[in-house]
C-alpha cells in the first residue's frame, strides 16, 4: 500500500508549495475586502514580505537539520556525562 507522503521531506515539500500558492491567494481577497480609504497594495506588498520571510525561514531550517545541525548538537549533549551536584 502506497502512503501519499512516503517520507517527511515529501510532506514538508508539498506543505511549503501549498503555503507558498495560498498565502497571496488570500492576500488579494483580504485586500478586496478591505474598506476604502485604506492601502490596499500596502497590505498585498507587505504580506508577501511576510510570506517570503517565512518561506526562507522554513527552507534554511530544512536545510540545517539536512546538513546534520540537529544531529551535532544531540551528540554534543550526549557526550557530556550527568554530572550530580550533592552536599
Amino acid at each position: 500500500m502506497t502512503t501519499a507522503t512516503k517520507n517527511r521531506s515529501d510532506f514538508f515539500g508539498r506543505a511549503l508549495a501549498t503555503v507558498a500558492m495560498i498565502v497571496p491567494i488570500l492576500l488579494v481577497f483580504a485586500a478586496g475586502t478591505m474598506p476604502e480609504g485604506l492601502e490596499r497594495g500596502d497590505l498585498i506588498v507587505y504580506g508577501h514580505g511576510v510570506l517570503l520571510a517565512v518561506l526562507v525561514t522554513a527552507l534554511v531550517l530544512r536545510a540545517a537539520y539536512y546538513l546534520g545541525f540537529s544531529k551535532a548538537l544531540t551528540r554534543h549533549a550526549l557526550a557530556k556525562p550527568n554530572q550530580s551536584v550533592t552536599a
